[in-house]
């Protein structure tokens, strides 16, 4: 939570749109913060789920709260079903777009980031948390080799089995293997974001040393980053 209200606190932004809001939870983070925030995602089932998540995390500051309220922007929270490519709002829209491990799962990962810039206000900020999973390196293969084997053998399972999920689509998507800060912060200069910069998010990679089970770690070590990009305040 540090990082992300240190990231836009010169912004002091009211609207927010979680791009791929999974389960909800950059949603619930932010909803924490007292911004007003909408989720959307492609997945009714995601979808779902970040009602339930919502709807716990309120209930439990807010004993008179209930599901239906997510629907009524009583909490702050509205949910959206729509494509991260092609976004159901109108230009300028909101003062911030966060997305968390979204980036390396589009197909047209330029268009996309060309879309949320377009319904963030002049000014505006965007903010991608994302991680090079699939890293070719050779280092970070063998990494992955160990995990699977020290899975194999324990209750310590990697808890981001994405290869065989991904594995009939990997090659229609362009950051599978690529999704590296580099890249990441060329899409958002390409696009022409303005102050692009990269933040490694070393405190979030030291938590996952520490805190997860060493398949976990093997196959994901500093693994985690994070994008930041300004529209232009003159831009309209």
């Amino acid at each position: 939570m540090r990082s992300l209200s240190d990231t836009f606190s010169d912004l002091q932004p009211e609207k927010v749109l979680d791009v791929g809001a999974g389960t909800g939870f950059l949603s619930s983070i932010l909803c924490e913060m007292g911004l007003d925030v909408t989720g959307i995602d492609l997945s009714r089932g995601m979808l779902t789920q970040a009602k339930e998540s919502m709807s716990c995390s309120r209930s439990n500051s807010d004993p008179s709260s209930n599901p239906d309220h997510l629907n009524k922007r009583q909490c702050g929270y509205g949910l959206c079903q729509g494509d991260a490519e092609g976004l159901p709002f109108q230009s300028s829209s909101f003062d911030l777009v966060v997305s968390r491990h979204l980036l390396w799962t589009l197909p047209h990962p330029s268009r996309a980031i060309a879309e949320w810039r377009r319904i963030l206000r002049p000014g505006g900020m965007m903010l991608a948390i994302d991680g090079n999973w699939f890293d070719p390196a050779i280092s970070k293969k063998i990494g992955r080799e160990i995990s699977g084997l020290l899975a194999g053998f324990s209750h310590d399972h990697n808890p981001v089995p994405f290869r065989q999920i991904y594995k009939p689509i990997e090659k229609d998507l362009p950051l599978f293997q690529a999704s590296r800060p580099d890249q990441c912060l060329a899409l958002f200069t390409d696009a022409g974001l303005k102050n692009a910069k990269v933040d490694r998010l070393d405190d979030v990679n030291r938590f996952y040393k520490k805190n997860t089970s060493l398949s976990f770690r093997m196959a994901n070590s500093d693994t985690v980053f994070m994008v930041v990009g300004e529209r232009g305040k003159s831009e309209n």
